[in-house]
């Protein structure tokens, strides 16, 4: 009787102890639940981070309706850049950013990452057009700068490229971001020198317009996934984190497609 008590006891006390130390379901949902931190504060980063890049751009405006000519930047982006008015070659990398790129970008970005979070795909799809929309409807005709007497503070063009890009960078899985950051960043950086090289815009317009495309498209990913989770959790009681997977259907992968580098659970989409 004596043995069976302890044998007993020591089957309790290692389930306990399993429970505690990582191998039990209660410290499971303790890592499922560290997976959904992590992916909140990837979204309130996005937030924090986008709307900081459109309050710069608004307060640059602000400056600009105030004073609307050339500053340093602009002197110095001229002397790295020089004219090259009419130029073929640059007149075809500025069609990078007409309207059907601009909407086929969208559309195929939001494709690539529908299946794995739905509100990402509708930020992909929404947010280069809101983007660009900000740029030509509001900013551009508010500030009024002008560049040989065309509106021109922020580039709409660059705006355009740049939410797309943004767009891409988010909608690939996390072993693809590197590589598509960097095309991106190199069709963005053509899309400013071909501007300037045109003389369509000052340097500052350009810069002006990465800020833009970029801080949209984050503030809007971040946005739907906070207010989401939020207005989830306080109907269920149990904020999820807006994408599709479920930790216990495959446990080995994370929601963006590649393996869990923590024991099998979701790691937060970046």
């Amino acid at each position: 009787m004596t043995d069976s008590t302890t044998s007993t006891d020591t089957d309790v006390s290692t389930a306990v102890e399993d429970t505690e130390d990582g191998t039990g379901l209660d410290t499971e949902a303790h890592h499922f639940d560290d997976g959904a931190a992590g992916h909140a504060a990837v979204w309130r980063s996005e937030v924090i981070g986008g709307g900081a890049m459109v309050g710069i751009v608004v307060l640059v405006a602000l400056f600009f309706r105030w004073r609307p000519g050339p500053t340093f930047v602009d002197h110095w982006g001229f002397s790295l850049v020089h004219a090259d008015i009419g130029s073929s070659f640059w007149m075809h990398v500025t069609d990078i950013r007409s309207t059907s790129t601009l909407v086929a970008g969208s559309i195929l970005a939001a494709l690539v990452v529908v299946l794995r979070d739905h509100w990402r795909a509708l930020a992909c799809l929404v947010a280069p057009t809101l983007a660009v929309l900000l740029t030509e409807f509001v900013l551009k005709p508010v500030i009024a700068r002008r560049f040989e007497f065309v509106l021109t503070f922020p580039s709409g063009s660059v705006t355009a490229v740049a939410a797309v890009a943004t767009a891409w960078v988010l909608a690939v899985p996390r072993w693809l971001r590197f590589p598509v950051v960097v095309i991106g960043a190199f069709v963005v950086g053509l899309e400013c020198i071909a501007i300037i090289a045109l003389q369509w815009h000052y340097p500052s317009d350009a810069l002006g317009g990465v800020l833009v495309g970029v801080g949209v498209v984050l503030l809007a990913d971040g946005l739907l996934h906070v207010v989401v989770a939020a207005v989830r959790g306080h109907f269920t009681g149990n904020p999820t984190d807006g994408t599709t997977s479920d930790p216990t259907s495959d446990p080995t992968h994370a929601p963006d497609g590649e393996p869990s580098a923590s024991s099998g659970l979701p790691t937060a989409t970046t």
